[in-house]
């Protein structure tokens, strides 16, 4: 259900605020208690969102009343040191919202047993999933502020686990993935219809394959 209340909260500063009442003040020893006492869930006019539920419903009742005029929020903006990878994301997150290009991110994990674990990773998808709080969703907040690390899962486009030997694959809204016999693993964005082929050269842990969309005229 969207909650059409969040609008009338500029930030989620004035969001949390809303919640306070006058013995708080009395009673706790400054405005950052009170704000910790809320965001905790102790009260009683209702539950309470965290930062990214404020802004993912502040955001979808923005697309409802002036569908031309979404603000995003970049999850980039929280980025944190000048890892490589990191910051050729942080780059990435705009063009891929704003569906100018498609990027694919090929990643191979080695695990404390010794064992692999690869996949490709639809960023436009993920970026979206989670800011609608979907299922499995990547916390890439967390993953700019170098809190918690990018790891493929059995619900990307493609997931292999190198000991189980299992292969996952997961056509969505942007891709189909096909099994060519001549050209191996292509992906077709069904944007465009074109092909992403990911497996003519060798590749090393990280990748990025970034298709321009070609808008329909």
């Amino acid at each position: 259900m969207t909650d059409f209340n969040v609008v009338k909260f500029s930030n989620y500063e004035d969001y949390l605020r809303s919640f306070a009442i006058v013995q708080d003040y009395r009673y706790l020893p400054c405005h950052k208690t009170v704000r910790t006492v809320t965001k905790l869930g102790y009260r009683d006019n209702g539950n309470v969102y965290t930062e990214d539920q404020f802004l993912v419903a502040k955001q979808q009742v923005e697309s409802l009343l002036r569908p031309s005029v979404v603000m995003h929020a970049f999850y980039s903006h929280f980025l944190k040191g000048d890892d490589p990878a990191l910051v050729a994301l942080a780059e990435r997150e705009a063009p891929n919202v704003q569906q100018q290009i498609s990027t694919i991110i090929f990643l191979e994990i080695h695990q404390k047993s010794g064992f692999a674990i690869s996949g490709y990773i639809d960023y436009e998808a993920s970026l979206r999933n989670y800011r609608l709080d979907g299922p499995n969703a990547v916390n890439w907040r967390a993953i700019f502020q170098t809190r918690k690390l990018l790891r493929p899962q059995p619900s990307d486009i493609v997931f292999y686990d190198w000991r189980s030997r299992k292969i996952f694959t997961n056509d969505n809204d942007n891709y189909t993935t096909v099994a060519h016999p001549e050209h191996g693993l292509l992906f077709i964005h069904k944007g465009d219809h074109k092909f992403i082929p990911v497996t003519n050269r060798r590749n090393p842990f990280m990748t990025f394959y970034d298709h321009t969309v070609r808008k329909k005229t």
